[in-house]
């Protein structure tokens, strides 16, 4: 990924960035299993806001599948966990396409931090979601 932020961040001051991680297999995952993301942003940024949208329907089984974003200094690094969501099979409030946001507590991260996802319970029946991270130049 590459921007032009740091050609004149001045631009960039006060303006939020999004950053999407598509295509995201929840399937089999287990308790605390770490996944996906492991992206450094490369400068210092504060992740504001995220949200998920699933890209097939859950199994009927699925009724708890807890995701969590977290900030670690490496990929096997202790992972400090900002924001969460429990998606499961509901049609209503977690309709495929449909944008759900994760309960988020502001984030700052250094050049080389690396956002994580993480699954916090194992739930078969879970599927497809891309994520989107909303973060902003510190």
């Amino acid at each position: 990924m590459s921007d032009f932020s740091n050609i004149c961040p001045v631009f960039k001051a006060g303006m939020y960035s999004e950053l999407t991680f598509p295509y995201i297999d929840l399937a089999s995952r287990s308790t605390t299993n770490n996944f996906g993301g492991n992206f450094a942003f490369g400068r210092s940024v504060i992740v504001t806001a995220a949200y998920v949208r699933k890209q097939s329907t859950f199994a009927g089984t699925c009724t708890a599948m807890k995701l969590k974003i977290g900030k670690a200094a490496s990929w096997a690094a202790t992972l400090s966990v900002f924001a969460s969501v429990t998606l499961s099979a509901t049609i209503t409030t977690q309709a495929v396409g449909k944008y759900l946001g994760f309960t988020t507590t502001a984030k700052t991260f250094g050049a080389t931090d690396v956002l994580r996802f993480q699954s916090g319970k194992s739930e078969a029946g879970a599927k497809i979601v891309d994520v989107m991270v909303r973060f902003k130049e510190k």
